[in-house]
């Protein structure tokens, strides 16, 4: 009865039992659905958080509105409930320069946060009062919390914060100590990891880290940490670290082994950079858990290595490495050849890497081969030729990786080499080699699983290598780049490498058609043969590459129709990159209208030739998914084709340069939240630029470029509404009228340029970010702005407009300016001298203005071009420059400048100034010899000065060759750009070239450019110099110009002037040189100008051949002695032959004729009046008569003054 009154009753639970499971599973499946339908994307109140979010921000995020906010970028969700769970706003999502700070009620709304980025935002602090109960991981990596304050603050309200990263920060120990001791018990107790690293910590900063007991991650990296000190106490508290970063602390002088031994679960230990010697880690067995280690950049060298490994410091305690060991970094430290026996032990070792240290030559590899566990070694940049290894020992059976790059392997031991080594490598790369010998395919045949083969940048690769490239079967990346291979790409057979995928012959020497054999790779998806000679059009053999997405044949001499019909079979082509072909008509052009298969994302197409009229390939038509398209130097037909962006809306970049488009430009009919670069320069667009809703069509614009072409109108207000527009060029175009004052002041502009436009009236507010202002060339008239000297500029052009005032001085120590050009306009009072201790400024031209006092001193400066010229510039200061200053160009011609230079040749002799232009001043004094320690000079100009006295001897040793140009002036074609920007992205923008003013040939030229750096001359003309010509000046065999005309320089014209075989222009004229001219100057082939006039020469002129037949009287003329062509006297052949002596005689006579003349004209003179006088005194009647005659014109000449005077009066 019991035992059926039991089963009766497991009968009824088993029917409450299911029929609960029955319920549960309806309830189940009823959340299920509502988690579906709620999850279908994120929520709205979180979408609506985050554009509020951006809103706040100056950088517009490329977050599309009208897409689900869970694949915004930096945005993760939760796949069942769409609650946002991460958010990075990371690296400049504030993107201001001044200091923020965060509100959490911002991210109040996002319910399931866990992990929040704000790292790189100037964020100094946060403030409100809402809580993040379930935020995890917050990363402030970056900013400016150094203060205990200013992180208090952002750690209140985050109960469950696990992951805290406060590195680079500036925080001292002082600051981060009452943190600590301010933190919450349950903080402390949760707190998993810690990043304090790249602060200012000493090891004072640890025991306040003892409380953190549940810390696994600990990050203390380039600090200030320089012992043990607190080690062990901490360490004791903190048995759950397992990864620990010391990194770039200073532990030479600690045993690290010893002092981390408390640290039983530390497996990850980071001292890269921390100075450690073998001494330092000698009882690293000690940390027997540790799998990962890095010592990268430390001071393990052999010789001590050798002396604790096979010398212990105590009996039976010879070094060892930590047995579990699995990852080893020793790259950049010292080690050699006879280090690898000290590895041996290492059997559960899996990474090695021993780059950069000193291993050469033949590496006996016999104690690698003992890591049975080894799959990736890193032996690159070091002097190794080749491996060797005892016979019977294995190869490394799991070596899946092996590095090679920057050694000097031998080619003919090579093949030898790897079979030792492994012959299971999949990865290998052997880059930048020097090689020895050569490397045929033949080399890799035993490595049956190489995969990828990387051959990059080695000096001594050929043709050869690819004869039997087809029996490396399983290779399936092949990189044979900037190796400088000549001749035609062999006919191999590729086409039994079907499962290459990668191909890269990037910048080579190959020429020639590609090969026949060059098909069938069916499974090739990448193929990049820039930068070669190839020529030939595509045909069958890229048709035959189906599985083709990525066709890279840039700068080569391909004839690609414009048509594009070689690539109608290929449906997965996505990325196409040609620039620098010859793109051609088709010869049916008309008839190739075809859909293709494929939809582009990339397509980069410019032509090295000029070509034909054409439109736009038809194929575009079909093009829905272009991210990218780049066309330039092609000659399109009509006007910018708005409909590509219309068809294509993930359009990020639009390109047409110098594409001869015409017509006016349009907006497309809706937004393309997408697209950021627009460049439509070097065209015929004509009209107005189109702004009306422009920033609602272009809402995160950030390039727009619409330089040369033939735009006109003002520039409308709504440019001012891009908010986030970065750059913007619309230079050389006919634009007028004023700018309004802030049109620019909200936007984020960094690059503007408005040079050569007609724009005129007072220069508008400066936006804060503006880091490069291009002006000049236009009609702006009025004051500088009061902020144009904002911290954050780095380049800034006015010159050549109407600007008038004093330069601001409103210059702070902090300002990034390096860049300065004023020329040309109305500029007036002293040039501050704040200006002119920048640190960062390289360039100032203040040239053609009014400027006054005197020339500031570049102390403390880094200036290299400095153009002061055409001011009023009155004096030089008293320490112009220091020994290291880099200066390369000093141009203070015609100022006012008086005194000697004494003092600023001392400060320049240890400079490497190239030019040196002083003309037009009123500079005296000898020309200081100092001059001549300035070997790099090879322009320099005195003329049109004060100075007397001699030329100094020593400036005939100075070389004034071209060669001693600055190396950035020669390697940029006589350019100067800003460093920061030599890669910036207004590739359009064409760089500033230097110039200076010089005389030669007879005129005055500005050398710009390329031409400056061809230039060499000397100019002393237009001074008081005395004595004889140096015979030294015979040595400057480099010069091209010489102008010593208009002194007073006496003696002969040296003979070694035959010796300038460079010299273009010599003008010696108006000085009081004699005797004949040197007859071996008709030998200077080069020279085009010669003038010797108005010397007292003598004797014939040099023979009338070669150059010298050029010359017409004009080069002679003023010297009365010279006879012979081109002259009309003929030196008689008949007359008393009168020798070089005698020449001299005649013509030192002459000059004491001269004397005779004038000292008997004095004498002469003096006798007459005396006679006069006497006559006069002695005879009365003479005197009476003298004296009448003189009173009555003395009279007549009063009276006819008077009476004209009058006259004149009462007009």
């Amino acid at each position: 009865m019991l035992s059926s009154y039991l089963r009766d009753g497991e009968e009824v639970v088993d029917a409450m039992y299911w029929r609960n499971m029955k319920s549960v599973r309806v309830c189940f499946l009823i959340f299920l659905l509502w988690e579906t339908i709620c999850s279908e994307g994120c929520r709205k109140e979180e979408k609506e958080a985050l554009l509020g979010l951006r809103s706040l921000s100056d950088n517009s995020f490329s977050w599309d509105v009208d897409t689900d906010c869970c694949e915004w970028y930096g945005v993760d969700c939760n796949s069942s409930t769409g609650r946002i769970t991460r958010l990075d706003l990371f690296n400049g999502w504030l993107r201001k320069p001044t200091e923020q700070y965060i509100n959490y009620s911002d991210f109040s709304v996002f319910k399931d946060l866990k992990n929040l980025d704000l790292s790189n935002n100037n964020i100094v602090g946060c403030v409100g009062d809402a809580e993040l109960p379930n935020l995890e991981l917050l990363d402030m990596n970056g900013n400016k919390l150094n203060t205990a304050a200013s992180i208090i603050s952002c750690l209140d309200g985050l109960p469950s914060l696990k992951y805290l990263y406060l590195g680079f920060n500036r925080l001292t120990t002082s600051s981060l100590n009452h943190v600590f001791e301010s933190l919450p018990p349950k903080l402390r107790s949760n707190l998993k990891a810690l990043d304090i690293s790249w602060n200012y910590l000493t090891n004072d900063i640890l025991p306040y880290l003892e409380g953190l007991t549940s810390l696994k991650e600990l990050y203390l990296g380039y600090n200030q940490l320089d012992s043990d000190l607190h080690f062990e106490g901490l360490w004791s508290k903190l048995r759950n670290v397992e990864l620990l970063d010391l990194s770039g602390n200073n532990f030479n002088q600690t045993d690290i082994g010893s002092a981390l031994s408390g640290l039983l679960s530390l497996n990850s230990l980071y001292l890269g950079y921390s100075k450690l010697t073998w001494r330092s880690i000698y009882n690293i067995s000690k940390l027997s858990s540790l799998e990962t280690l890095y010592l990268h950049e430390n001071y393990l060298n052999e010789s001590e290595s050798i002396f604790y490994m096979l010398r212990p410091l105590k009996e039976n305690e010879a070094f060892k490495w930590p047995t579990n060991l699995q990852h080893l970094d020793l790259s950049e430290n010292s080690l050699s050849n006879r280090f690898l026996s000290s590895v041996m032990t290492l059997s559960h070792l899996q990474y090695l890497d021993l780059s950069e240290n000193q291993f050469e030559g033949a590496l006996d590899i016999n104690g690698l081969l003992t890591l049975s566990n080894l799959t990736h070694l890193d032996l690159s940049n070091n002097n190794i030729h080749n491996f060797v290894a005892h016979q019977g020992l294995k190869s490394l059976r799991r070596l899946d990786f092996l590095d090679l790059d920057g050694n000097m392997i031998d080619g003919n031991k090579l093949r030898e080499s790897l079979g030792a080594l492994s012959s299971s490598i999949r990865k290998l790369s052997i880059s930048h080699n020097n090689l020895k010998g050569i490397i045929v395919s033949q080399d890799f045949h035993d490595l049956r699983n190489l995969e990828e083969l990387t051959l990059d940048g080695n000096n001594n690769m050929k043709n050869e290598f690819f004869e039997c490239i087809g029996n490396l079967t399983s290779l399936k990346a092949l990189f044979l780049s900037f190796s400088h291979i000549n001749g035609t790409l062999p006919v191999a057979d590729w086409y039994k490498m079907k499962k290459l995928e990668e191909l890269s012959l990037i910048d080579n020497g190959f020429e020639g058609f590609l090969p026949s054999s060059f098909v069938n790779m069916t499974s090739l998806r990448i193929l990049d043969i820039s930068q070669n000679n190839f020529i030939g059009r595509f045909d069958s053999s890229i048709a035959t590459l189906t599985s083709l997405e990525h066709f890279g044949f840039i700068e080569n001499q391909f004839e690609v129709p414009v048509s594009f019909f070689a690539f109608a079979n290929h449906s997965n082509l996505k990325v196409i990159l040609g620039e620098g072909n010859k793109i051609i008509l088709d010869s049916q052009y008309n008839l190739h209208t075809w859909i293709p298969k494929f939809q582009l994302s990339v397509l980069r197409l410019s032509s090295n030739i000029q070509t034909s009229s054409f439109r736009l390939p038809k194929f575009l038509l079909y093009q829905k998914d272009l991210t990218t398209l780049y066309f330039n130097n092609l000659k399109l037909e009509g006007r910018f084709p708005h409909w590509l962006l219309e068809n294509n809306t993930k359009m990020s970049e639009v390109i047409f340069r110098n594409c001869s488009l015409t017509d006016t430009m349009q907006l497309p009919l809706r937004p393309l939240p997408e697209l950021h670069r627009i460049d439509v320069s070097k065209n015929i667009i004509i009209g107005e630029i189109p702004c009306k809703n422009i920033s609602l069509i272009y809402p995160n614009l950030e390039y727009l470029n619409m330089s040369r072409n033939h735009i006109q109108g003002s520039i409308a207000r709504e440019f001012g509404q891009l908010k986030s527009l970065l750059e913007l060029d619309l230079s050389n175009n006919q634009l007028f009228g004023e700018i309004s004052r802030d049109i620019f002041e909200a936007g984020q502009l960094n690059w503007l340029i408005l040079s050569n436009n007609k724009f005129e009236g007072p220069i508008f507010t400066m936006p804060a970010n503006l880091e490069f202002l291009s002006l000049n060339d236009n009609n702006f008239s009025g004051k500088l702005p009061s902020n144009i000297f904002n911290t954050s500029i780095i380049s800034l052009d006015v010159s050549n407009n109407h600007l008038v005032g004093n330069i601001p001085s409103l210059l702070t120590n902090f300002s990034r300016l390096s860049e300065l050009r004023m020329s040309n306009n109305h500029f007036e009072g002293f040039i501050p001298s704040k200006l002119a201790q920048l640190e960062d400024l390289r360039y100032l031209d203040l040239s053609q203005n009014n400027l006054t006092g005197l020339v500031p001193s570049f102390l403390n400066s880094s200036v290299k071009f400095i153009h002061l010229s055409n001011n009023h510039l009155t004096g030089l200061s008293k320490r112009m420059f220091n020994g290291n200053s880099p200066l390369v160009m000093l141009d203070l011609n015609y100022n006012e400048i008086s005194g000697n230079i004494q003092d600023m040749m001392q400060d320049l002799s240890y400079t490497k100034l190239n030019f040196l232009l002083l003309k037009g001043n009123h500079i005296n004094g000898d020309i200081p010899k100092q001059l001549c320690q300035l070997i790099n000079l090879t322009i320099l100009d005195l003329s049109d000065n004060e100075f007397f006295g001699e030329i100094p001897h020593c400036l005939g040793t100075m070389p004034f060759d071209s060669k001693n140009l600055d190396p950035l002036l020669k390697a940029s074609k006589g350019s100067f750009f800003v460093e920061e920007y030599s890669e910036a992205p207004l590739s359009s923008l064409e760089p500033k070239k230097e110039k200076a003013s010089f005389t030669s040939k007879r005129n005055t030229y500005m050398y710009i450019g390329s031409i400056l750096g061809y230039m060499s001359g000397i100019d002393l003309s237009l001074n008081k110099l005395k004595g004889n010509i140096p015979n030294e000046l015979g040595n400057l065999t480099r010069i091209r110009a010489l102008n010593l005309s208009h002194n007073d320089l006496i003696g002969q014209i040296p003979d070694s002037f035959s010796s300038l075989v460079q010299m273009e222009s010599l003008d010696i004229s108006f000085n009081k040189l004699n005797g004949q001219i040197p007859p071996k100057l008709n030998i200077l082939t080069s020279l085009e100008v010669l003038s010797v006039a108005h010397n007292n020469l003598s004797g014939p002129i040099p023979e009338w051949t070669n150059q010298f037949a050029t010359f017409d009287e004009s080069s002679y003329e003023g010297n009365p002695f010279l006879c012979g062509p081109p002259l009309l006297k003929s030196c008689n052949p008949s007359s008393t032959n009168i020798s070089n002596d005698s020449n001299t005689d005649k013509d030192n006579g002459s000059f004491m004729d001269m004397y005779v003349f004038f000292v008997s004209f004095v004498v002469s003179y003096t006798l007459a009046l005396l006679a006069t006088t006497g006559a006069l005194f002695i005879n009365p009647y003479w005197r009476q008569a003298w004296f009448y005659y003189m009173e009555l014109v003395t009279l007549n000449g009063y009276y006819f003054i008077m009476d004209n005077f009058c006259r004149f009066c009462n007009v």
